[in-house]
């Protein structure tokens, strides 16, 4: 309080347990015992700048991407459930503020784990050029199963413009980011130890990494995409190296043939955790951002068709 300059002004603290994500609120004046108005001049920079270093100083879970806490439900739309929209708008948000790729192709395996397509729109009408993005439900298989909504129905963070800007900001900041030399070891090690592609995926969900498969009608893995829950970073396989590209990959487990594989059960994608007021301050502080909690996925194995069809993206099956 007293950095934001009320250090000197009576304020009261309110502590609210009446959902699941205890937190508090702090309520002061603007005016002070002279009648002078407190300055306000980048109070929301100046906010950020003092919780940032509370969050350091008290280890607190960052506050960057923060919604309230039914804003954060981040589980696989169920287009049974109907609402599809909101069930999208709902996860694709804080995906979007939480976690970092290159492509659209990464961030389609990231859409993936929840049942979301996500396809560009580009054209030309009326002599003008546009580029969008339509957002849609999947079932288990990456089948479409509900009509596509144009991300301009769920807000302008999700549209074409946003994502492009996200994607430059993040291969800007690639050359000084460790998170790729984080994972690529992890994934050395289990790609070593794994005797098939099933030992693989186990191997990577202890630690907390998904691994997307792109298959065509023949089975042929043709994509493949590392998700790290823990750094929240999706990474292309030939971009983590290239002993984790397709052709690699390919030719790893192609002596396994996955229709003769036994099926694992679908798989449980992360969801989130909001912590309780012991970690979380809210009002002037209001909501921190929810940890992940990461729970193994045990996704099954992708078996391939006998007649042609769509390459998928969607979780293996």
């Amino acid at each position: 309080m007293q950095r934001l300059g009320y250090g000197n002004q009576p304020y009261l603290v309110f502590k609210h347990e009446d959902i699941d994500r205890h937190h508090i609120h702090i309520v002061s004046l603007r005016v002070d015992s002279e009648g002078r108005k407190v300055s306000d001049k980048f109070e929301h920079r100046r906010s950020k700048e003092i919780t940032e270093f509370l969050e350091q100083k008290y280890g607190l879970h960052p506050a960057e991407g923060q919604k309230k806490g039914e804003e954060w439900q981040l589980k696989p739309v169920d287009a049974a459930k109907g609402d599809i929209k909101r069930q999208i708008a709902r996860t694709v948000k804080p995906l979007l503020k939480l976690y970092s790729f290159h492509t659209m192709g990464e961030f389609r395996a990231l859409l993936s784990l929840y049942n979301i397509g996500m396809e560009e729109v580009k054209g030309e009408m009326g002599g003008r050029t546009y580029h969008g993005i339509l957002y849609t439900a999947l079932d288990n298989n990456g089948e479409t199963v509900a009509t596509p909504i144009k991300s301009s129905r769920l807000g302008k963070m999700t549209g074409a413009e946003q994502l492009d800007k996200k994607m430059r900001e993040a291969t800007a900041k690639a050359k000084s980011d460790p998170c790729r030399e984080r994972i690529r070891p992890l994934v050395a090690d289990a790609l070593r130890r794994s005797v098939d592609e099933r030992d693989f995926r186990d191997r990577l969900a202890k630690e907390q990494i998904d691994l997307v498969l792109r298959r065509n009608e023949t089975g042929r893995i043709y994509g493949v995409t590392f998700i790290d829950h823990r750094s929240r970073t999706v990474l292309n396989g030939s971009r983590l190296g290239k002993e984790f590209s397709a052709n690699m990959l390919n030719e790893r487990f192609q002596e396994q043939p996955q229709n003769l594989m036994p099926p694992l059960q679908p798989p449980v994608p992360p969801v989130v955790d909001l912590e309780n007021g012991e970690k979380i301050l809210g009002g002037l502080l209001s909501g921190m951002e929810p940890e992940l909690n990461y729970v193994p996925r045990h996704p099954k194995l992708l078996k391939p068709d006998k007649k042609k069809r769509r390459h998928r993206y969607g979780r293996q099956d």
